[in-house]
C-alpha cells in the first residue's frame, strides 16, 4: 500500500448547474484524509453537502473536479457497482438497502456474497444459518428468530437493523452511514446505534456516520467533522473531540 491513508481526497468540488443562472457549487475544493480505523461523524445544516459528501465516497456522485483515492489508487472515476465490494452503505430509509419479497435468510445470503463473482451455483442456505443467526443476535436477537420470515413483514427498526448487518457481514473497507437512526422511534434509535458502536468497535471498521443528533456526535467515534457550506470547517480528534460540549456545538451552528 502506498498511502497510509484508506482514502484521500483532496480539492474535491461538486457543482450542478454548470455555466447556467442555476449554478451551484455544492461541495467546494474539499480535502479529507481518512484513515484505517477512523470512527467519523458528520455534523452540518441542511445543505451543507453531507449526504453529497457520503454519495461522492460511495461512487453514486462523481466529483466535478479533484481527486479521490483508495490506498493511493485513482477512484475518482470508479462506478459505484465497483465501489460496492469495498464500500457498503446504510440509508436512512428502512425500506432501501433490503429485498422486501425476499426472507431475512435470503437478504443475508445476498450480502454474504457481495463481491464474489456471479455464477450457476448452489444457493448453500442452510448451511449458513447459523452464522445469520448469530451476526442478527449481536444487533437485534429478535430478528434470529425471523429468519423465515419476508423483509416486508419487519419493524421500521428491525428492517434497518437487518441492514446494517448485511452491510457488516462481510466486513467492508468503508462503511457509510446515512442518518441511519433518524427514521426510528427513540428506543429502536438508540438499540441500533449501541449496536452500531459495538460492532463498529469489535470489526474494527471505518465508518463515516451523517447525525443530527449532537449527543451521538460528541459521544461516538473518533473523530467529529463539520460540514458548512460544502467545506470542512472543523475537524475534531483525540483529546479536542473528548473536551467539547453540547453548548460548543450549539455555538456552531448559531
Amino acid at each position: 500500500m502506498t498511502s497510509q491513508n484508506l482514502l484521500e481526497l483532496t480539492d474535491l468540488e461538486v457543482v450542478v448547474g454548470r455555466g447556467t443562472s442555476e449554478e451551484n457549487k455544492i461541495l467546494g475544493k474539499l480535502s479529507l484524509k481518512i484513515k484505517p480505523g477512523d470512527f467519523i461523524c458528520l455534523l452540518g445544516g441542511n445543505g451543507a453537502g453531507k449526504s453529497t459528501l457520503l454519495n461522492v465516497l460511495a461512487g453514486a456522485i462523481q466529483p466535478t473536479s479533484g481527486k479521490i483515492l483508495h490506498a493511493g489508487k485513482d477512484i475518482s472515476k470508479e462506478s459505484e457497482v465497483k465501489r460496492s465490494s469495498y464500500i457498503a452503505r446504510v440509508f436512512q430509509d428502512p425500506k432501501l438497502g433490503t429485498a422486501p419479497r425476499m426472507t431475512v435468510a435470503e437478504n443475508l445470503l445476498l450480502a454474504a456474497k457481495r463481491g464474489q463473482k456471479r455464477g450457476l451455483k448452489l444457493r448453500r442456505l442452510k448451511e449458513n444459518i447459523p452464522a445469520f443467526k448469530e451476526a442478527l443476535e449481536k444487533v437485534n436477537p429478535d430478528l434470529a428468530g425471523k429468519l423465515d420470515l419476508p423483509v416486508d413483514q419487519l419493524s421500521g427498526g428491525q428492517r434497518q437493523a437487518l441492514s446494517f448487518v448485511m452491510a457488516t457481514y462481510n466486513k467492508p473497507e468503508l462503511l457509510l452511514l446515512d442518518e441511519h437512526t433518524a427514521a426510528l422511534d427513540p428506543r429502536s434509535s438508540r438499540k441500533l446505534m449501541e449496536a452500531t458502536d459495538e460492532q463498529i468497535r469489535a470489526k474494527k471498521i471505518t465508518a463515516v456516520m451523517i447525525t443530527h443528533h449532537m449527543e451521538d456526535a460528541l459521544k461516538y467515534g473518533n473523530r467529529l467533522l463539520v460540514l458548512d457550506h460544502g467545506q470542512i470547517s472543523h475537524d475534531y480528534q483525540g483529546q479536542a473531540k473528548q473536551d467539547l460540549t453540547l453548548q460548543d456545538l450549539a455555538a456552531l451552528f448559531d
